[in-house]
């Protein structure tokens, strides 16, 4: 009963570990299925994404780096998503990762470490070296307007200080939330993404809005400086000191880069909202097809024992059927022509990608082959007697010669002992 059990345990913990690999996936699409067109193009690399409790591979159909379609696989066994639910999810998720992916691998990215360490020593030096600063010009002049634009000016720093400490979390949380969305997809996370996004893009115009105005104030109060009555050298000293500093201006690029990147995200988002429906009902054309091929062109259990366990497959029938020394000799000459004309309209629909019309043609194909092979060849004209006979005649013929052959010495030397015989006599 131990064994018995341990050998259980064993056995779901292969069933649970075991999943398809990326390449045994984008085989069965290319090798084992008919799904795709011949001449569509999928990614050789599919998306492993998690959905609820089970695991899915999602390959992504492609035309010039543009995804155009999806299909998903079960993690642990070759056959195809059909629920259009679970479809919706996981196409929305692998066209999210495709795009953000594309989009990060040929522009530059705003969610970086690099642009987190920026706001990081934005906020030491907002916080402790430009207020230093400010009070030093606060100390060194006796000036009311000048004191006041100080005190305004550090009190903005305060605020923009603890407004970067903000971004850089938030560029923290992105960046983790980002790689782990990459690196283990789960559908549930599509929407957190943006969301996250969305909350590093706000805090920056939030940034942005604040160093216009900060701005602005030291530029007055440069202009207060520089109209006061202070002595030349304290004069140069402040104006200096009033300056904003050179990591404040530096970061007008990431404000820029956050608008281009702000810009695409909604374009993906909203680019995979209005697509997805048309996506999932795409799989039902793409399982249509699959069936129809099978219908004509794929091996058939039960149509090969139907036909004497002759054929297969629709196709090999027909070609077998309809070919020139064969065909005037079947009994059923109407069902002939029946099978000609709904094999060519299984094909012709299908060739039209009306693949529901495709298989009833190919079933009704079906029936007339397996009608014609039931009933047999017309006796008086069966070219499989007419073949066997010549083989037979061949084969007594061939044996005379043999024979003959074989008994030349004895046949010769008698004739020889009649020529003799008679010469004597």
């Amino acid at each position: 009963m131990k064994k018995i059990a341990v050998f259980l345990f064993l056995l779901l913990l292969v069933s649970f570990v075991y999943s398809l690999s990326s390449t045994e996936v984008t085989n069965f699409f290319r090798s084992e299925t008919h799904y795709l067109e011949s001449n569509q193009s999928f990614s050789e690399t599919p998306f492993f994404i998690k959905s609820g409790e089970k695991n899915y591979w999602v390959i992504v159909l492609i035309s010039e780096r543009t995804p155009t379609g999806f299909a998903a696989v079960l993690s642990d066994k070759k056959e195809v998503v059909e629920s259009d639910s679970i479809n919706r999810q996981l196409f929305k998720t692998a066209y999210i990762l495709y795009s953000v992916n594309s989009y990060r691998s040929d522009s530059q990215w705003i969610f970086s470490n690099s642009n987190k360490g920026k706001f990081n020593t934005l906020t030491r030096i907002l916080s402790a070296d430009v207020p230093f600063k400010l009070n030093s010009i606060k100390e060194g002049t006796a000036d009311s307007e000048i004191k006041n634009k100080v005190n305004l000016m550090i009190s903005m720093l305060d605020v923009m200080s603890s407004k970067s400490n903000e971004i850089e979390t938030a560029f923290d949380s992105v960046i983790s939330f980002e790689l782990n969305f990459i690196s283990e997809p789960d559908t549930t996370d599509a929407d957190s993404l943006k969301s996250k996004y969305n909350e590093v893009f706000s805090l920056l115009q939030d940034f942005k809005e604040l160093k216009f105005e900060y701005s602005l104030n030291a530029l007055e109060l440069k202009q207060l400086i520089s109209e006061s009555e202070i002595n030349a050298s304290d004069k140069q000293q402040f104006l200096a000191l009033a300056s904003e500093p050179q990591q404040l201006s530096s970061i007008e690029s990431i404000f820029s880069l956050s608008e281009d990147v702000s810009q695409r995200v909604d374009e993906i988002y909203s680019a995979v909202n209005s697509k997805v429906n048309s996506w999932v009902d795409n799989v039902s054309l793409m399982h249509e097809r699959n069936s129809a091929y099978d219908e004509i062109y794929s091996e058939d259990q039960k149509f090969y024992t139907k036909t004497k366990n002759n054929f297969y497959t629709l196709n090999d029938a027909f070609i077998y059927i309809t070919k020139e020394e064969n065909s005037p000799y079947w009994k059923e000459q109407g069902k002939l022509s029946s099978l000609k004309k709904d094999f060519s309209e299984a094909e012709k629909a299908f060739e039209q990608k009306n693949y529901s019309k495709s298989v009833s043609f190919a079933e009704k194909a079906k029936s007339d082959a397996i009608t014609i092979i039931e009933s047999g060849f017309s006796e008086s004209t069966n070219p499989f007697v007419e073949n066997i006979e010549a083989i037979i005649i061949g084969l007594a013929v061939l044996l005379a010669l043999l024979i003959l052959f074989n008994n030349r010495k004895k046949f010769f030397k008698s004739a020889e002992e009649e020529e003799i015989t008679e010469f004597k006599f």
